[in-house]
């Protein structure tokens, strides 16, 4: 048995669909099939041309000499084509359209009837074949893939579309440092990969997995629009040099305190004044231990303990958790998400932390 998978994102492996298609694709190789992957972002494929030349003078050859002279053999023979694709404007992006437009030739002219609706019969083969859907998108809301599901399920028809994965609010998820956030995820796609090479199905068990780890309560959606928002202030040439910073008559933190003295002070001894220039703020720390403050200004950084009366941002956070956001074994952005700590003031400085400290 042999399983195709074809990736559709332009951000080859940094992509989440290609994160969620490869976990999928592990479950399948477990399971026994023979998995081969297309990246299309790495292929050259000519537009279709709509001259129906692969239907009269060549039947089943295209004019165009690319790379889908390949994947169209490759289709043929697969018995499992998984297209893992994020979405773009409600369908697939271009890349992939011009794949599914380029396999014209696998079909004939001839119109027939396939449950209910005119179609063209496949050319040459009766082979049954099985598609499989992967899609993630940025919004959270599962309805945005509505379109992009009866797109698939009119192209491939109920005989042969049997199920997708849909993750909403992934855009995180292409990232390389936030991975480990996603583990428990990509088991349970691995999973689903397993059932549909036994099954032929995803089991209900396997799909509520993963659906209650993607699930986004209205809070969730409010939180994720909030920092995606900050997300993308945070990119904006912004001037941080003109905050007026007022001094601290108190001694600042040292390395030798003990405590979480300790611990602010070797984080200000990480900063780092080139990840943005001129920076000048107060951030303020309130965890369930106590309240400490960093202050930068003049390209220097000094930890104190207590509140300071104008922080720039608020980070109210329990301890451990904090740690474990600082060590990198939890995600910030999406614990926030999550509604486990919360920010007031310009989160967008909490969005280059990582930057700032070198954490």
């Amino acid at each position: 048995m042999k399983a195709l998978i074809i990736y559709g994102s332009p951000r080859h492996k940094k992509s989440a669909s290609y994160h969620v298609g490869y976990s999928f694709g592990e479950g399948l190789k477990k399971a026994g099939l023979e998995v081969e992957e297309i990246m299309l972002c790495k292929q050259k494929i000519n537009h279709c041309q709509g001259c129906f030349t692969c239907w009269t003078k060549t039947p089943g050859v295209c004019i165009h000499k690319d790379d889908m002279v390949g994947n169209l053999t490759k289709l043929q023979e697969a018995d499992l084509i998984v297209y893992a694709t994020p979405l773009y404007i409600y369908h697939v992006p271009g890349i992939m359209k011009d794949f599914l437009d380029r396999s014209l030739p696998l079909v004939e002219p001839y119109l027939v009837e396939k449950n209910g609706l005119t179609s063209h019969p496949r050319r040459g083969t009766s082979k049954p074949q099985n598609v499989f859907l992967i899609s993630v998108a940025g919004f959270p809301e599962p309805s945005h893939f509505d379109a992009l599901v009866l797109a698939f399920k009119k192209t491939f028809g109920t005989t042969s579309y049997i199920g997708e994965i849909l993750i909403g609010g992934a855009e995180m998820m292409s990232s390389d440092d936030r991975q480990n956030s996603y583990k428990k995820l990509y088991i349970s796609v691995e999973q689903a990969g397993f059932e549909v090479a036994k099954n032929g199905v995803v089991s209900d068990e396997t799909q509520k997995m993963i659906a209650d780890q993607t699930f986004f309560s209205e809070k969730r959606i409010q939180n994720l629009r909030e920092i995606g928002n900050k997300y993308w202030d945070a990119l904006q040439p912004k001037d941080y040099s003109q905050v007026k910073i007022e001094s601290v008559e108190s001694e600042p933190l040292k390395i030798t305190d003990d405590g979480m003295g300790s611990y602010f002070a070797g984080m200000a001894a990480q900063y780092n004044p080139k990840a943005v220039p001129k920076l000048s703020c107060i951030i303020q720390f309130k965890l369930d231990e106590g309240l400490y403050f960093l202050l930068i200004t003049n390209n220097k950084c000094k930890a104190y303990k207590g509140i300071h009366q104008n922080p720039s941002i608020t980070i109210i956070s329990p301890l451990d958790l904090w740690k474990k956001i600082s060590g990198g074994e939890i995600d910030g952005a999406k614990a926030f998400m999550d509604g486990l700590y919360k920010i007031e003031g310009d989160m967008s400085l909490l969005l280059k932390l990582d930057q700032i400290f070198s954490l």
